[in-house]
């Protein structure tokens, strides 16, 4: 008998853990690239304005909104974000990709070895449209240098 309950909990909580797997919303894609990054600007210690190009592809026949973007970075690197999020109303137009330019402030840790590790950001993006509300989890590794 006990063995038929925990062959029954298992089963259920295997359905469980697979269902929570299953994406909601459509497949909308964000990308980040940072913009105007000078050689010498993260080899001092202290704050710092950074600013980025936010790539949304929506390739749903609906329009959608970007209500909200929370950026935060992941381990060490040349820098690092604060976790506060930014309220947006971006607008994103059916099957196309819009890009739009956000800044933000960080800390760079500084130092000559330091300033050139490359930055790995973790995105959330919450997002509005017709059918309803989703949000998009996304990674993104940025070398600091990337633009120069």
């Amino acid at each position: 008998m006990k063995c038929a309950v925990f062959a029954l909990s298992l089963s259920v909580f295997l359905v469980g853990c697979a269902s929570s797997n299953q994406p909601s919303g459509p497949a909308v894609a964000v990308q980040l690239e940072q913009l105007n990054s000078s050689n010498d600007v993260f080899y001092f210690r202290g704050p710092v304005n950074i600013q980025y190009r936010v790539a949304i592809t929506n390739p749903t026949n609906q329009p959608l909104t970007l209500t909200r973007l929370d950026l935060q970075t992941i381990g060490s690197g040349a820098y690092s974000l604060r976790t506060n999020s930014t309220p947006m109303n971006l607008q994103v137009a059916p099957n196309a990709t819009s890009a739009y330019t956000i800044s933000v402030w960080g800390f760079s840790r500084g130092g000559y070895l330091a300033s050139s590790e490359p930055v790995t950001i973790r995105g959330t993006a919450y997002f509005k449209g017709p059918s309803g509300s989703f949000i998009r989890l996304f990674n993104q590794n940025i070398s600091p240098y990337a633009g120069s």
